[in-house]
């Protein structure tokens, strides 16, 4: 017999009774998906011109706004007061799992081989999403204060992609 929460279910495989029970599973708020999505679209809306961007800028501003040092960190190489190359990025595979997500629920659209360009639905989501007053508050002041000054060059840059 197998109990799966409070529903019984017989298996005559198994010699041998056994019990499922659901647990909840705290998971870290930026861990989530659904997070990781919101949290993409509206970078792209807010800091990237057309809500166009590459991979390698989504992540730099992905992890900006994870700590306050580094979000530090990145706006002083947007100003020009430090080297960006001095910069250590950390490249999340969560967040590329979100963008394929974004995809496929048709918030970001893909650009050749490189870029990614948030749709009218994505940016209907951005914006739904920037009119809540209670939700993303650190991240939505982060891209006020980052806004454009995260450039493709900027982040070629601190890749070593260019001198």
């Amino acid at each position: 017999m197998i109990e799966l929460g409070h529903q019984p279910f017989s298996n005559t495989e198994f010699d041998t009774p056994f019990l499922f029970q659901r647990r909840h599973l705290s998971l870290p708020e930026d861990l989530r998906p659904s997070w990781r999505i919101a949290l993409l679209v509206l970078l792209m809306n807010g800091c990237c011109r057309g809500g166009r961007s590459s991979r390698a800028r989504l992540h730099v501003l992905s992890w900006s706004v994870r700590n306050i040092e580094s979000f530090r960190n990145l706006l002083a190489a947007a100003t020009g007061e430090l080297n960006p190359r001095s910069l250590v990025v950390r490249v999340d595979p969560f967040l590329d799992r979100a963008m394929d997500f974004a995809f496929g629920e048709g918030l970001i659209e893909r650009l050749g081989g490189k870029g990614l360009k948030l749709s009218s639905a994505g940016k209907n989501y951005a914006a739904a999403i920037g009119e809540a007053s209670d939700i993303f508050v650190l991240e939505k002041s982060f891209i006020h204060v980052i806004g454009h000054k995260v450039t493709e060059d900027l982040v070629a840059k601190m890749f070593g992609w260019k001198g």
